[in-house]
């Protein structure tokens, strides 16, 4: 278990400080207790320390960074006690740079079935794919939430869901299906 953040999008010191910070806050972690705020992270970090990550009590931020993949495969509870800008528990936002290819393409929450409270709010993700090809409404436990997934995977080719995975994917490979 170990603690989570509440800083939103303001960040001290660099993008190494960000990743260091990052590092010794999650590495060996299965429960964040309160948000997961990952934000200003560099295409060259190794973020597979995240993988150990299976609950989340708070809120998800993935924010302007330039990673193409995020290694939270064991993820399977958002519990969304607390919302970022006061509805969402998974919000993922601006995640490329305009000027290289470095962007996010996958979110991979392979493991991912519930999302306890809050909405889902995914935009202007320039390369990220296999966001419309999640079924949001089956994860999310609040029927008020109108998940907001849109402006995403422009500058990318998809490629479309295994054909075992009927549609809902999180990636292209059979493991990539939606439980």
């Amino acid at each position: 278990v170990c603690a989570g953040t509440l800083n939103g999008l303001s960040v001290t010191g660099d993008a190494q400080h960000q990743y260091q910070t990052l590092h010794k806050m999650y590495n060996n972690c299965e429960i964040v207790m309160g948000n997961l705020e990952i934000v200003l992270i560099d295409h060259t970090q190794d973020l597979s320390f995240l993988q150990t990550i299976r609950e989340v009590t708070g809120y998800i931020l993935i924010a302007m960074n330039v990673f193409t993949s995020l290694p939270l495969h064991n993820l399977r509870v958002i519990r969304g006690t607390q919302f970022y800008e006061e509805k969402f528990a998974l919000f993922v936002l601006l995640n490329y740079n305009p000027n290289t290819t470095h962007a996010l393409r996958q979110l991979g929450f392979n493991q991912l079935t519930e999302i306890l409270a809050g909405g889902v709010y995914i935009e202007k993700n320039a390369q990220l794919c296999h966001v419309n090809t999640v079924e949001w409404r089956d994860i999310m436990r609040d029927p008020r939430q109108e998940p907001l997934v849109r402006d995403n995977g422009k500058d990318c080719a998809c490629a479309p869901c295994h054909e075992s995975c009927g549609g809902h994917c999180w990636g292209p490979g059979p493991e990539d299906c939606q439980k």
